[in-house]
């Protein structure tokens, strides 16, 4: 799969935190998926009005439960089978009219709540949230958003599909700098189901916002300690690749404990923007 230039960051690369591209964004309410973005930069960045970023823009580092820090270089992850569940007292009556082509609409049965479904897949750009391909068709800048109706929302679940035929479901890559440069993947494969669910109840998305799925990228390694197995000789390396999977002594296992807290720390949030 070709990645997205640095060139389309120019319109596109605050995405991930509500801003627009050059395009002409109307009054589409959007479904975005994206990394967790710095509260700093999201609280400079709205309260300044920048609309648009005409440098790369600047990556979240993770870190180690002992200090090792790892730059975050890119994130993508391919979603299918996107159901959305619909916030209390909505039923598919209330959003029909607004239903984009391709989005559709189950009514629960038994008090159940209703449910967006979306067939997908979807590859999202996680750095800075933006759509790069739809059914493995490279989307243009202007297609470039998954359009969803305004209004409550509960819980969303959604499947892993592969980002390239036989690749992973999710994969970031992470570049550590020890007098050369070392790189780490961190993956999940393709086939996996996650779901994530508002902690707000009235979780509500305006007209032309966004409702924001993030995966807490501070979470993946926080638990391990990297620093010691490094210092020891017990991540293994492979040319210029550090592999979690295959890690000894302390850090054994440390390929699963970073899945399961991938898995486990996401989240939902509006944007009115």
């Amino acid at each position: 799969m070709s990645l997205p230039s640095w060139s389309r960051f120019a319109c596109l690369s605050l995405a991930c935190l509500g801003l627009s591209g050059c395009g002409d964004s109307g009054t589409h309410t959007r479904l975005v998926f994206a990394l967790q973005p710095s509260l700093s930069a999201s609280h400079s960045l709205q309260a300044s009005g920048v609309r648009a970023l005409t440098s790369q823009p600047a990556l979240p580092d993770i870190v180690s439960s002992d200090g090792l820090s790892f730059h975050l270089d890119q994130a993508h992850a391919s979603l299918a089978d996107i159901r959305l569940t619909l916030g209390t007292g909505r039923t598919c009556a209330d959003v029909k009219e607004s239903l984009a082509s391709g989005v559709g609409c189950e009514d629960a049965a038994d008090g159940d709540r209703s449910v967006l479904s979306l067939a997908g897949p979807f590859v999202f750009n996680l750095v800075n949230g933006t759509l790069f391909s739809i059914h493995g068709t490279q989307v243009s800048e202007d297609e470039d958003a998954v359009e969803i109706p305004p209004g409550l929302y509960a819980g969303i679940r959604f499947r892993l599909d592969p980002i390239v035929s036989g690749g992973d479901g999710f994969r970031a890559r992470t570049s550590l700098f020890d007098g050369k440069e070392w790189s780490m993947d961190l993956t999940l494969p393709p086939g996996e189901t996650l779901g994530f669910v508002s902690t707000n109840p009235t979780l509500a998305v305006e007209e032309g916002g966004s409702l924001r799925v993030t995966f807490r990228q501070e979470t993946w390694i926080q638990d391990l300690p990297l620093a010691s197995c490094f210092q020891k000789g017990d991540l293994t390396l492979t040319d210029t690749v550090l592999s979690l999977d295959a890690a000894r002594g302390e850090c054994q296992g440390a390929g699963d404990r970073m899945r399961t807290q991938l898995r486990a720390h996401g989240g939902m949030s509006a944007r009115s923007f």
